[in-house]
């Protein structure tokens, strides 16, 4: 039987990163499969063609026939499992329960137990035609930066393209997801994806990290927030131009977008740097400080002339 080996000899590397990754190998899926050991009942070349098969638009069972007849019963879950990771590899989505030593980047995760890899995908990432976003506008404050910044959202980076908006409760934190591999996204030349899928998550990245009047802070925010990071992907600040200003060009994440806006729209400043940051409403922003202004100012006088009056009554021969 074989088996993954280690280190990757060079010329096998490149075949792996043409096949999934289209020779822009993306951080994570390069982390993703040197976690993998040598537990995988394939070789290197097994899981390219692999790929190769589930590209082609071959159905689960098929792929699995593909690898041939040699190997023994024992082998079949652990080929099930192999046939997950290559799917995971291909669309950076959490395909199959993760093994329970493996920690996955993602929480959400989705069975692809039949039919091809592109009906699986289609099956999970469907048109969406809520009517809740009456009166809501995707206005040039809503970002990733601002969403943390002033709505007080714990913004988390994730690998795992299913919890891409998805707004969660982590340890007491509202916490949203976003998919930030805009590299991986850019280099999709196969019909992995429903159509338009691909081009309408790239522009919610060019929404939520604009290259408008937010950019130098939105840039900031992001190479601090990415720190530690070793699957950081820093394209994601360039995936403009934004033309999708509307909700309703939106079909893939029109829920999540509306869910993320409406928590936004409704969050109020609680800290300082909340209070200094929101300035959705630009008139009452100014007043609320020049108002602030005047009362540390007057504080401040009314300070110093209650310490003179104190030091005059300790020291009435110096007036």
């Amino acid at each position: 039987m074989d088996h993954i080996c280690s280190p990757i000899p060079a010329a096998i590397w490149l075949q792996i990163a043409d096949v999934f990754w289209d020779t822009n190998m993306s951080a994570a899926s390069n982390r993703a499969y040197h976690s993998l050991g040598t537990n995988l009942p394939v070789s290197h070349q097994g899981i390219i063609k692999l790929a190769l098969v589930m590209k082609t638009g071959q159905k689960r069972e098929e792929v699995l026939q593909s690898l041939g007849t040699k190997y023994t019963t024992a082998d079949i879950e652990a080929l099930g499992g192999t046939v997950d990771l290559v799917a995971r590899l291909l669309l950076m989505l959490d395909v199959g329960k993760p093994a329970r030593n493996r920690m996955w980047t993602g929480r959400a995760f989705r069975s692809w137990n039949e039919g091809t890899i592109q009906a699986f995908t289609s099956n999970i990432f469907v048109t969406q035609t809520s009517n809740r976003h009456h009166g809501i506008r995707l206005d040039t404050d809503f970002n990733a930066r601002n969403l943390d910044a002033i709505g007080g959202l714990k913004v988390e980076l994730t690998n795992n393209l299913f919890d891409h908006l998805e707004v969660v409760d982590i340890a007491g934190e509202t916490t949203v997801m976003i998919f930030h591999h805009a590299t991986f996204l850019k280099n999709q030349k196969t019909a992995l994806f429903p159509d338009g899928f691909v081009h309408e998550t790239l522009q919610t990245l060019a929404l939520l990290f604009p290259q408008n009047k937010w950019y130098k802070e939105s840039k900031a925010w992001y190479h601090k927030h990415r720190a530690g990071m070793a699957d950081a992907d820093p394209s994601v600040l360039e995936c403009g131009p934004l033309t999708m200003t509307s909700i309703d060009d939106y079909q893939f994440w029109r829920d999540g977008l509306v869910r993320l806006k409406l928590i936004f729209d409704q969050a109020k400043p609680r800290t300082l740097r909340q209070w200094w940051n929101d300035r959705r409403e630009g008139s009452q922003w100014y007043a609320l400080w020049v108002a602030v202004g005047f009362t540390i100012f007057f504080g401040l006088v009314q300070s110093i002339e209650g310490a003179l009056q104190v030091y005059k009554a300790y020291h009435p021969d110096s007036a």
